[in-house]
């Protein structure tokens, strides 16, 4: 079992310095295996529709498989669009957070101003990354290959300290 958190660290410390050193062709990498996603599901809806003739399918499958042939075709699409689409889930989990903060401020909760503090925090972050997407984008690459070096690393820690 060590060795398998050693290997799982490796590969993810080595997954980390390719992000930070090549930040753009990870975030097109993304749109090309959301590209290829989408085009297998556009052929399972295909299948649905011959196995069980359900026609709507057909209509599903269709957009699948134009949206995974677009990125495929054009990775840097995805990468234009990725910081919007995350910025705009910050943006409605901070909004979802402070409308659930006055609900718990009028349930007289202790402590749901963090929740609307939390709350405005993600909104301001949401606007900020859709404001900017292009250094959001190298900032979301950054973040993750930040993230990935050190999960490797603890996972190699974890490894050397559970097994041995």
């Amino acid at each position: 079992m060590r060795w398998n958190f050693y290997i799982t660290g490796i590969i993810l410390i080595l997954l980390g310095v390719l992000t930070f050193r090549y930040p753009v062709e990870a975030i097109m990498s993304v749109g090309f295996f959301i590209g290829l996603g989408l085009v297998a599901s556009g052929l399972n809806y295909f299948s649905g529709f011959y196995f069980f003739g359900l026609k709507r399918f057909i209509a599903l499958g269709l957009l699948d498989l134009i949206m995974g042939a677009v990125l495929i075709a054009q990775p840097g699409l995805s990468a234009f669009f990725m910081p919007f689409v995350i910025g705009l889930w910050f943006l409605l989990t901070g909004v979802a957070r402070s409308c659930a903060s006055f609900w718990l401020g009028g349930a007289k909760v202790r402590g749901w101003w963090c929740m609307l503090l939390n709350g405005l925090a993600l909104i301001v972050f949401g606007l900020l990354i859709c404001a900017s997407p292009l250094v959001s984008a190298f900032s979301i690459m950054m973040m993750l290959s930040a993230v990935l070096v050190a999960s490797g690393v603890l996972a190699i820690v974890e490894g050397n300290l559970l097994y041995n």
